[in-house]
Parts: structure tokens; sequence; C-alpha cells
């Protein structure tokens, strides 16, 4: 049986993975939560599972960290953060909660509780509300949620994605002094509409800028833009004004990226390799979706750019400068391509033609068929090919693209236009820890 298992990527040993949520650092422990249910393999409980790493190579799988054990989040414990403050670990996240009754549970029947809670890095306990319905804004609908808390001069900042009663995506700005008490300072919103719900928000401070990621849900597509059902992307925010917003990465699979900063302050973000609500489908048997590589994060000339980080950059050069090989499954091309490429991994397509970049997946893609990025030059291209996905970067990480990809040969065939160097992945080393 092929079961599509990925070799340099966090994925669940057995049912579901989505957003990936609490990344932190905390006493010199890299933690990566993110939504699970290994009961199924279509997400209908909202559990956090929990990996742990020192290096980005060698992870520990510690199993569920949170389970919706309480009234205030019967119906699943959805997406948060986590802040390390001292010796404890400070999660937050949404408690999910449908009434009985006839509700669309958009405007009426759902209780969408901003919940604290602690941690040692190990278990979880001491849940409770610290925001409810009757503390958001009398303009939201019943979906706020996917609180990420940073620390900042003043205290802490907590932002919380939102959908108005109009039908309008914006994001809520909380202050707190002790994690505790919290007040809204500011609504985030853009002068146009930009969608109805802003899901899963991050806001950066950069040294002369603040970005806000997060992935605007119901955005119309216009020609090349904004082809996924569901896009991601971030803001320049002025003051409250949400402004020159911009797609952060252009694939099939890429949603909920979240950001923290490591012990050396580099800004690192994983997303969610998947996406919710659509038509293609995974074919793996046992397990469901995994997260992104790492990649690193910086502001330049006037937008993010996203770089994979030192530590998964390859380092085993097989073949240089070629324009044909046979390649292991997971590998990484790099080349420089000039005004034009066209590049085939067995039945994976790529080209770069007039301004256009174009990513076919239709031949391996379980339903995926094209997705576009429009630009003037292609200079760089480097791309990490795993077992069943291929994440790209143009342009040293101007423009990234995500998909699952699906082969059922043990060697790639790869072909191109112009020189490429072959270099073997980045294995990862995952051990699970038995939780009693």
């Amino acid at each position: 049986m092929n079961d599509y298992r990925l070799t340099s990527h966090l994925a669940p040993k057995r049912g579901w993975l989505n957003d990936p949520n609490g990344l932190c650092v905390h006493q010199g422990v890299i933690h990566i939560f993110y939504q699970a249910d290994p009961d199924n393999l279509t997400g209908k409980r909202k559990a956090w599972g929990h990996f742990t790493t020192t290096d980005f190579v060698h992870y520990t799988d510690c199993g569920l960290a949170i389970e919706p054990t309480e009234a205030f989040e019967q119906h699943g414990a959805y997406s948060g953060s986590a802040l390390s403050v001292g010796d404890q670990l400070h999660l937050f996240y949404t408690g999910n909660v449908k009434e009985p009754g006839e509700h669309d549970f958009i405007r009426s029947g759902r209780q969408h509780n901003t919940i604290h809670a602690l941690s040692d890095g190990k278990t979880v306990d001491h849940k409770h509300v610290v925001l409810s319905n009757s503390d958001y804004p009398d303009f939201c609908s019943c979906h706020v949620r996917d609180p990420k808390v940073n620390k900042i001069a003043e205290g802490y900042e907590m932002v919380l994605g939102a959908r108005t009663l109009k039908d309008e995506g914006c994001v809520l700005r909380y202050t707190s002094s002790d994690l505790e008490r919290w007040q809204l300072s500011a609504i985030l919103r853009s002068e146009t509409k930009m969608g109805y719900m802003w899901e899963c928000p991050d806001l950066l401070h950069f040294d002369d800028v603040d970005v806000l990621l997060c992935c605007p849900q119901g955005l119309t597509r216009q020609g090349y833009h904004y082809e996924n059902v569901y896009d991601n992307g971030y803001f320049l925010i002025q003051q409250d004004q949400a402004k020159t917003y911009r797609t952060l990465d252009y694939g099939f699979d890429f949603y909920a990226p979240q950001t923290f900063e490591d012990s050396w302050g580099r800004r690192i973000l994983i997303g969610w390799m998947g996406l919710p609500d659509t038509d293609y489908t995974i074919p793996t048997k046992t397990w469901m979706h995994a997260l992104t590589l790492p990649r690193q994060l910086r502001y330049e000339e006037g937008q993010l750019k996203q770089r994979v980080i030192d530590e998964l950059q390859p380092t085993h050069l097989l073949t240089a400068k070629t324009t044909q090989a046979q390649a292991p499954q997971a590998c990484v091309l790099k080349m420089q391509p000039q005004k034009s490429l066209t590049l085939a991994i067995d039945t994976l397509k790529i080209q770069y033609a007039d301004g256009l970049f174009t990513l076919d997946c239709s031949a391996c893609g379980e339903g995926r068929t094209q997705r576009h990025v429009e630009l003037p030059n292609l200079d760089t291209l480097e791309l990490y090919l795993d077992v069943s996905s291929v994440e790209i970067f143009l342009n040293d990480g101007q423009f990234s693209l995500t998909s699952r990809c699906f082969f059922d040969t043990a060697i790639r065939t790869i072909q191109a236009d112009c020189e490429f160097d072959l270099y073997d992945a980045v294995a990862i080393e995952i051990e699970s820890r038995d939780i009693q």
C-alpha cells in the first residue's frame, strides 16, 4: 500500500492534522502544537496535538496536549497560540460550543470562548474563559476565533479573527497587563471589503512596519489572483487600517500560517499544508495532512519573503549543473532560469513564460489543476520535493507555491531546459513519547 508518507515534514502518525497552533520556544525547547483528530481522517473532533524539537530535525511526538473536556469547549478546542513567561507556558485558544435548536451558527447558536490555560510544556491545566460572546463588539457575528498573543512593551496583545454581522472580515486587537483581563484597543479592517471572515490572524512588528497575517475567506477570484477557495496573505497596517493586501503562498495547499520568534531572533513561519472546503483529495489511508517546512520570514523591499530555515537547507549535492536527472522521492532543486523555464518532474509540470509562472498538477494532483503567479522576471527557483508534496520559492522567497502531489514511482525523472543543481533533502526523525 502506498500511503505517501512524507520524510521531511511533520504529519500525524494517524488521523487528521490542520492549523499549526501554539508555536513558541519554552525553556529552550521549540513547541509545535496543531489541530488534531487522531481517530478520524475528516477532523471531526478538534483537539491539540503536540510536537517538540530543539533543532528542527529531531522531533518528539508528545501526543494530544489539549482535549475538549470542559463545557465551554465541548464542540472543539479550536486554534490558538502560546506564550512562554517564566517557568509557565500560557496557551490561548477558542473553545467552540454549538447551542441546541435551530441556528445558522453564524448569527446565533455558537459560543466562541477565548480560553487561557497553563502548561509546564508537558501537561495542560487550569483552563478558564477570559473572553466570551458578551465581551466582543456588538457588530460581531458568532465567528470570533484564533487568538494570537504577543509580548509588547506595554504588556501583552491579542489579535482575534472576526466576521461582522455585515459579513465583513476584520481583526480585533486586545491588550492586557496580566494575561487575564483584556481590553479592546483597536479594530483592524480594510477600507474596502476583503472577504467575510479573517481567520488565523498574526500581528508582526518589524522595525519600520506592522504586518498582519491572516486568511481572508470570501475573496472573489480576479484573473490569476485568489484562485483558491480561501486565500492566505498579509496586510500592511497603518494606524488601524489594513492596506496593500498580498497573497503569501499561491499553491493549492497552504493555510493558517503562524509565526514565532526563536532563540536566535529569527521569525519562523509554519503553515498547514492543506486547505478546507476543497473539491480535490488526498489519497492517504491512515493519516491526513501535514505542516509545511519551517520558513524564516523577513520583511524586505516592502514585502514579506520566505526561505526554508538553515537547518533544512540541503548540503549533500547529488548532481551539479545538469538539465536532466534521476532523483530520489525527496530532493531539492536550485536553479537560475533566464527569460523562460520548462521543468518536468515526472507528471508535475512547471513553466515560466511571458511573465506568468504556472504550476501544473493536473496529472498528479488528485483534482488539483493549475496555479499561477504573475511576475516580471524569474531570477531564482528553489524547489523542495517530498514523497507527496512540493514547495517552490521564487526570486529569493518573494513568491512561494505549496501543493500536495502524488506519484507511484520510487524514482523521480527530472527534465528542464536550463541547468539545475540537485540535492538530497534533509530527512527529519520523529520519536513518539508514550502518554499514560
